[in-house]
């Protein structure tokens, strides 16, 4: 496995659809994030030479948020989350994210990787919905 951050768009693309097949990102909006280094960053992570999962992070300067985190389903529970979520982390910025209520294996991994769930936003999910967990994890390593 190793980490990849010039991401080819179609790969993209189609890990973001087999992952997400209710909500999805379209090309379009993925090729933006890619492209806007300035507030985005797409990290991912290759198996000799596919893609087989991704993070796309948001830096609002002040925190980050994880826009999408997703594994290849054959590639779950393998560490490729963890080695995802550690890579963001050497941004020494405080991180959030929404995860859907009922992603109760999401959770549970975020909840491991010291996330905190914070608060709820309830119909968030436009396909169905479905109240977001707002999670958050500390990572602002203050001096003082």
């Amino acid at each position: 496995m190793r980490l990849e951050y010039e991401i080819d768009i179609e790969s993209l693309t189609r890990l973001e659809k087999i992952c997400f097949p209710t909500s999805a990102y379209t090309e379009e909006q993925l090729s933006e994030m890619v492209q806007d280094r300035e507030r985005y960053s797409v990290i991912g992570v290759s198996s000799t030479e596919n893609l087989v999962g991704y993070v796309i992070v948001f830096d609002n300067s002040e925190s980050l948020e994880i826009m999408k985190i997703a594994v290849l389903p054959e590639f779950r529970k393998k560490g490729i989350g963890k080695i995802l979520l550690d890579e963001i982390e050497k941004l020494k910025k405080d991180i959030f994210l929404e995860v859907r209520e009922s992603n109760i294996v999401a959770r549970e991994f975020y909840i491991k990787n010291s996330f905190k769930e914070i608060g709820k936003r309830k119909n968030y999910y436009k396909d169905n919905n479905e109240a977001a967990i707002i999670m958050s994890k500390e990572n602002n390593k203050k001096l003082i």
